[in-house]
């Protein structure tokens, strides 16, 4: 799937590819920034769009998330789940209140599968977090992510071979 999307992409402007993949919650800016770098692209460049398509794709997830997950509570799709999910973790508010900040940034900033600002947003929107607080700790986990991605990239570790599969 990886190499169909990378595919996908060919004949795209450079720093596009970059936005594009870095605002796909598979890649994220674990992937954006080493597809930027194998294409030649400096660093300079990279990274601010790298960031910015990553944090801007998730503003939906905080602002929509709730509405939506209500709205199919309305209409008895996925009742039982969702408001099972929801409650649980709602019941764990008081926790989030106290290290709220500290813990979704940390979240965010991990650059492995199943973190990054996607979950970070879903976590911030099931708790409740205000708006601004949590785009403050996902643009923060973010540009953290993109330089710990961006070490190990220019170590050798981390590169556009082991992103696309």
């Amino acid at each position: 799937m990886k190499e169909a999307i990378l595919g996908a992409l060919a004949g795209l402007p450079p720093l596009l590819k970059v936005a594009i993949v870095s605002a796909l919650p598979i890649f994220e800016v674990r992937g954006g920034i080493p597809v930027g770098m194998a294409q030649g692209l400096p660093l300079a460049e990279i990274l601010p769009i790298a960031i910015i398509a990553n944090v801007l794709i998730v503003i939906p997830i905080l602002l929509w998330f709730n509405r939506i997950a209500d709205w199919l509570i309305a209409r008895g799709i996925f009742t039982g789940i969702v408001r099972r999910l929801i409650a649980r973790a709602r019941a764990k508010k008081p926790m989030v209140d106290k290290y709220g900040v500290y813990a979704l940034t940390l979240f965010v900033a991990v650059p492995l599968p199943v973190t990054g600002a996607y979950t970070g947003a879903l976590v911030a929107a099931v708790f409740e977090m205000s708006f601004w607080r949590a785009v403050i700790c996902l643009t923060i986990g973010v540009v953290i992510a993109s330089i710990i991605v961006t070490a190990l990239s220019v170590a050798g570790f981390y590169s556009y071979n082991a992103v696309a599969g």
